[in-house]
């Protein structure tokens, strides 16, 4: 089994993670397409009071992140309808 790298996909069964960097890295991507997801459905929701609660509800040490990719998929997505 080859050992995961960067950009490799996540999610998808079993991962050799040899050693620390790799096993942070891993933890990192999965994090992001954790958060990546969870933005993508904020935006989806069809009020502003909505994308609030659901924000809300996202576990606090991660609302920041979450925050963020919001504002970032949010601009991208009004360039794209303009």
């Amino acid at each position: 089994m080859n050992a995961w790298r960067e950009g490799d996909a996540i999610g998808v069964g079993e991962v050799y993670l040899p050693t620390q960097k790799i096993r942070d890295a891993y933890g990192k991507a999965c994090r992001d397409a954790q958060i990546d997801s969870a933005a993508a459905h904020a935006i989806e929701l069809s009020t502003l009071a909505a994308r609030r609660e659901f924000i809300e509800t996202y576990p606090t040490a991660r609302r920041d992140a979450l925050k963020a990719r919001i504002k970032i998929l949010w601009e991208k997505k009004n360039v794209a309808t303009s």
